[in-house]
């Protein structure tokens, strides 16, 4: 029951009434979950960076809120972090990390220069900041190129994950996380509710397997 419009002020008032909770310091979002095993990208056009037939002008991207780096203790190289005036209609921005400034020849001079993303070959995306490298969808393999764009400039975004850091204890503050968004709307489910410990365990579960049956046959040998 929900419209691109409707879902966008939802998103809004989550935020606020998350950020409004006791012991909560910062709250951010993304369209890609943080260390999942989700890979969602893009063919990029970058200023300065020739695209030929054989060449790899592909990207991993994610949409994120304002202060989503600040949120995980990522500090900026340069440039600035998205802010709440990102949003549609204002000019359009996007943030890369170290890795998609060596691919494609930026160095450190990435802010101020333009890209275009997708079908989007008018170089009218600023980049205005430049990030260090951040672990993207696992944690065991190297950090990819990878720019972000605000989700607030996408009129089509229909789904987020948002994140919470907290004063609090973790339990304490899932339980208010849950009664919030009964308040908000009962009829939504809450899904994937979870620590950051609990995702960083879960994404290597399989390799924390294999290492105990290892053993375990080793030990039977």
């Amino acid at each position: 029951g929900y419209d691109s419009v409707r879902s966008a002020l939802l998103f809004e008032r989550v935020e606020r009434e998350l950020a409004a909770l006791p012991g909560v310091t910062v709250v951010t979002e993304s369209l890609v979950p943080l260390l999942a095993g989700d890979n969602w990208g893009n063919s990029v056009h970058v200023q300065g960076f020739k695209c030929g037939p054989d060449t790899d002008c592909g990207s991993r991207y994610n949409e994120v809120g304002a202060d989503y780096f600040r949120t995980f203790d990522v500090p900026l190289v340069a440039g600035r972090e998205f802010t709440d005036a990102d949003r549609a209609g204002a000019q359009p921005v996007a943030i890369v990390n170290m890795e998609f400034a060596r691919k494609f020849g930026l160095g450190s001079d990435a802010v101020g220069k333009y890209m275009g993303d997708g079908d989007n070959d008018s170089l009218n995306v600023l980049i205005v900041g430049l990030v260090r490298n951040v672990k993207y969808s696992s944690v065991k393999d190297s950090v990819p190129a990878v720019y972000y764009r605000p989700w607030r400039q996408d009129t089509r975004t229909g789904s987020l994950n948002f994140y919470v850091r907290s004063t609090q204890d973790p339990a304490n503050v899932l339980g208010a996380l849950r009664s919030t968004m009964r308040r908000i709307d009962p009829s939504l489910p809450v899904e994937e509710l979870k620590t950051m410990r609990q995702q960083v365990k879960e994404n290597v579960f399989l390799d924390r397997m294999i290492s105990i049956l290892s053993s375990a046959f080793a030990l039977l040998a």
